[in-house]
């Protein structure tokens, strides 16, 4: 592993394969190439551990919306997104793949069908040590019921999320240096530009910067671009890559979440995993998830939203839970803190009730948090596999409901050069034009309705839900998911790249990010991530064999 800043200064460097980017997707296709021998680069922007130096690069104007700081949203150093990834996967569904018209919304079809990527996913969940690839609860948890909350035509209970360690690819990149001698990484090397041939389309060189104006130059048979949804996009604007049908940056995705409502189950003891993560058979933490029944989502027009059993409301003492109130009164440091857990949609803990009250619930629940503690230190610092996050049991039953929601496609929610900002190194910062509009609310708010009509056929318990004037003033954004902003297709005028992550306008120029995706499911995007990328992999194993033999 090399510091770019080592290098001397118009560094001259070449490879057959460059990849910019040390995340899951860049991380992956190097490690699939690999075996194959073939010369690769990654080229990384920031360092091994990363800093405040590296992050700030990540500036954007994104002030007149409700979504988190770009620097806090995201982190550039070694191992890139998989350095803040919590683990939890899921497959995109059927319907995610589908050509979609409603009234309110509309989507394209992804030019690689699921039954397509299934390889890949298989081969994606033994790269995030996912054991194996089984997504019901039936098949996960020996026991358990095939559907969590009983007979229902609305809603699917039977699957569940699985958690990844989770991956830390910088730790991966650092074990298969030692096995591969034909990859090489380099840090501290920011790529600013591709210098693509105004006649031919191919990328001659990538030009970029260790320190500002100390420049270096590298060219590469085949290059790799996987920045993250939102980089990969300020790249390819500020190189001017050619665009004829102006899709760059535009179609941006997020994944709304918010968790809402009030929940009763029926039978508080009858509530399983729905709440509680527990080990699957192979020793993966696994947690139930509800769904809207496919049928119900393709008939009714809905976008696509998982569901979970979440916690009462921390910030309110009325619940008597010392655990709660202590999650509350850290949580209200940390939105102190200035970090991620004090932007976005974690503003909402910013608001304390009653701290005497938290208070008061902690000093009389002191053997309990003592007990949790222990079992926290456990889980979630000694395990191997450590545990994704907090949950908690109600003794009465009393829950809200979490969702992770779809946003619609629109190529006004977008992302352009900005005229008045630069970072350190000269690059144009990005100016970010989202929201989560008033018809995708409007649909989020019908699907929950339809999840409370649900829940009470089942006679497994009551469902509350917001109502719509609460649904569309609420605070749904989560800038840590970017898709959509370099969507594939099937052709230019409404894709940047094509279905095997070639950007149109150019023959050796390769996308390998969430960006890609042209619709944005429910279901966190490493997976499908990793998965796509070890297909361009093969791809671009297979070409490189093509040319070996001419």
């Amino acid at each position: 592993m090399t510091d770019a800043r080592d290098l001397p200064a118009g560094a001259r460097l070449s490879a057959t394969v460059l990849i910019v980017g040390t995340g899951p997707a860049g991380a992956t296709v190097a490690r699939e190439l690999a075996p194959t021998g073939v010369d690769i680069l990654m080229l990384e922007g920031g360092d091994v551990r990363g800093s405040s130096a590296a992050d700030d690069t990540l500036k954007g104007d994104a002030r007149s919306q409700a979504v988190e700081p770009l620097e806090k949203a995201r982190t550039k150093r070694l191992g890139g997104a998989s350095m803040q990834w919590g683990g939890r996967t899921y497959p995109f569904d059927q319907l995610d793949f589908e050509e979609r018209h409603h009234d309110d919304f509309s989507t394209e079809a992804w030019p690689v069908t699921r039954d397509q990527l299934m390889p890949f996913y298989r081969r994606a969940a033994q790269a995030l040590d996912l054991r194996s690839f089984e997504w019901t609860g039936a098949q996960a948890i020996p026991g358990d019921p095939e559907d969590l909350i009983g007979p229902s035509t609305t809603i699917n209970s039977k699957a569940v999320w699985r958690w990844s360690p989770p991956i830390r690819f910088a730790d991966a990149l650092s074990k298969d240096l030692s096995s591969y001698p034909n990859i090489r990484v380099i840090h501290h090397a920011n790529v600013t530009h591709l210098v693509q041939n105004p006649e031919t389309g191919v990328i001659d060189r990538v030009e970029g910067q260790t320190d500002p104006g100390r420049h270096f130059a590298a060219r590469a048979d085949h290059v790799v671009v996987a920045a993250g949804g939102l980089e990969t996009a300020r790249i390819l604007l500020n190189s001017g890559i050619r665009d004829d049908h102006d899709q760059i940056g535009r179609h941006y995705m997020i994944h709304p979440i918010a968790e809402v409502g009030e929940l009763r189950v029926r039978n508080p003891k009858a509530v399983g995993h729905a709440v509680k993560l527990t080990k699957s058979h192979d020793g993966v933490w696994v947690r139930r998830l509800l769904q809207l029944d496919e049928n119900v989502r393709r008939d009714q027009g809905l976008l696509n939203m998982g569901f979970a059993v979440w916690y009462q409301d921390p910030r309110t003492p009325d619940h008597g839970d010392p655990l709660l109130s202590s999650f509350a009164l850290v949580r209200k440091l940390l939105t102190m803190t200035g970090g991620f857990k004090g932007t976005g949609m974690h503003r909402r803990y910013a608001r304390l009730e009653d701290p005497r009250g938290h208070i008061r619930n902690v000093l009389q629940g002191l053997p309990a948090i003592g007990a949790f503690g222990a079992r926290w230190v456990r889980d979630r610092i000694l395990d191997s596999r450590t545990l994704p996050m907090f949950s908690r049991y109600s003794k009465q039953g009393v829950y809200r409901i979490r969702f992770d929601a779809e946003q619609s496609p629109d190529p006004e929610q977008r992302v352009v050069l900005s005229t008045t900002e630069q970072d350190a190194f000269g690059m144009p910062r990005l100016d970010v034009r989202h929201r989560v509009s008033d018809a995708d609310r409007r649909n989020y708010h019908r699907s929950l309705e339809l999840l409370a009509a649900g829940i009470r056929e089942s006679g497994w318990g009551t469902y509350t839900p917001p109502t719509l004037d609460e649904m569309l003033s609420m605070i749904l954004v989560d800038a840590t998911h970017q898709m959509g902003l370099v969507r594939m297709g099937a052709d230019s005028t409404r894709s940047v790249v094509d279905p095997n992550l070639r950007v149109w306008s150019s023959p050796n120029l390769y996308l390998a990010t969430t960006g890609t995706f042209p619709t944005a499911g429910m279901a966190g995007p490493t997976l499908t991530d990793v998965a796509l990328s070890i297909r361009l992999a093969d791809h671009l194993a297979h070409k490189l064999h093509q040319e070996e033999g001419r």
